[in-house]
């Protein structure tokens, strides 16, 4: 294979390795022998291209060479399971979007505070978008209007009055009341080094909903609503992309319950839902959340659970129960969409590791298997038991030994990634 067909796509794998912090940047990776790789018969065929298969195939090998600095992760564990049947139809699907036969492949992905941050979802989200095409940034919420922690990739102020309803937990995990005459300003910036422009914005609210009026130096835009079951979904288009909005809310009150951001191009929309607290437990009476959920037809659902499951008095009987429960809800309005697990990181509990999350990786492989769902050993994957002291020692970890820095979330953000592209070059060679 000649070396200057190869080279732009080395080129893309670089571009898509999101470094961890800006003293990274300026390490110079490097392939050795990159013409000597391949042989015609590891070529997949069909529903894979040629040129598909290079890609994904330096991704890797990129992806692999920044890891290996960090000599206590699993690289070898870092892999997708249960995925071949369970993710299939999601994985045909993103095929379909990089074959040009689909315009945007949806991920929703829902957890507790290690996802709120943004860290993880950020990072993952911008480098998967790097390979399957940026259909935007996804769900956004005013988080701190809501008086709680927000993404950096984003800022939403406001004038006028709205208050916190503390008991309804929407798609973006939270919900705001919202009274007749509410201005948003909504930015975003490129803090992951991916785009986060937009040229469609679609708010989900409650009934009656409220009419949008959307400022931006263009022109007038195109809006259409549809009442959907009990929400009002308000879209507003416009051609050219902006990176800041302002929106005037008019009409009677009604709750929001997300804000999406869009590109209108092929590619891949990931919105990530995380709620500080949150686990299987106390997420079960909130039927709104599971109703949205459906409403945005989610090509993969992403759980991120079961940390705070972990603390407190374990009862392996009673998450059982609490997963279960949970999954039903789930399903009765995402009957078909595929689920991926994340098992939660290692952590310590009352100054030792917390033998607890044993108990809920085991019982969560256990569901998965009887009801077709892949997982992602996260704890295996950054060094099993005990490994989070070693996070710490890398100024990885929170000093509560529970929770991470930016820097460690971004890594397991790109974890994840690495493991996605794994998991979906070993199906599209399989798929041939």
């Amino acid at each position: 294979m000649h070396i200057r067909r190869l080279l732009p796509f080395c080129i893309l794998a670089l571009a898509c390795i999101f470094p961890v912090s800006e003293s990274y940047a300026e390490e110079n990776i490097t392939t050795e022998d990159i013409n000597e790789l391949f042989s015609e018969e590891e070529y997949p065929s069909d529903m894979d291209t040629l040129e598909e298969f290079i890609q994904s195939y330096y991704l890797l090998l990129e992806s692999n060479e920044y890891l290996k600095q960090y000599k206590f992760l699993n690289l070898e564990k870092n892999q997708f399971l249960g995925d071949k049947k369970a993710l299939k139809p999601f994985y045909e699907k993103l095929l379909e979007l990089r074959s040009g036969l689909r315009q945007t492949v949806t991920i929703y992905q829902i957890g507790d505070s290690h996802i709120q941050a943004g860290y993880f979802s950020g990072t993952a989200r911008t480098s998967l978008q790097q390979y399957f095409g940026n259909a935007g940034r996804g769900l956004v919420f005013p988080l701190r209007l809501a008086g709680t922690n927000q993404p950096d990739d984003y800022r939403i102020s406001a004038s006028g009055y709205f208050n916190r309803l503390n008991s309804e937990r929407g798609l973006s995990g939270y919900a705001l009341k919202m009274a007749d005459g509410l201005c948003l300003e909504i930015a975003t910036n490129n803090f992951f080094r991916g785009d986060n422009s937009f040229n469609k914005l679609s708010l989900l609210t409650s009934l009656p909903g409220m009419e949008t009026k959307v400022e931006f130096a263009s022109a007038e835009p195109e809006k259409n609503a549809e009442k959907i079951g009990n929400y009002y979904y308000g879209r507003v288009y416009w051609k050219t992309d902006v990176s800041k909005v302002k929106l005037t809310l008019t009409g009677e009150s009604s709750t929001l319950y997300g804000i999406c951001l869009e590109k209108e191009q092929p590619g891949l929309l990931y919105h990530s839902c995380g709620i500080n607290g949150a686990g299987f437990y106390n997420l079960l009476e909130q039927q709104i959340l599971f109703e949205q959920i459906g409403l945005l037809n989610p090509d993969l659902i992403v759980i991120s659970l079961g940390t705070n499951d972990a603390q407190g008095t374990f009862r392996g009987e009673v998450f059982t129960k609490n997963l279960n429960t949970f999954m039903y809800k789930l399903r009765q309005f995402n009957p078909e969409t595929p689920v991926l697990f994340t098992l939660p990181p290692d952590s310590n509990k009352r100054g030792k590791h917390n033998s607890d999350l044993d108990k809920v990786d085991k019982i969560i492989i256990e569901y998965a298997k009887e009801n077709q769902c892949a997982w992602w050993n996260m704890n295996e994957v950054m060094g099993g038991n005990n490994s989070i002291q070693k996070w710490r020692n890398q100024q990885m970890s929170a000093k509560d030994l529970l929770h991470f820095t930016p820097k460690g979330y971004m890594l397991q953000g790109y974890l994840f990634y690495q493991a996605f592209i794994k998991s979906y070059k070993s199906f599209s060679e399989q798929s041939g």
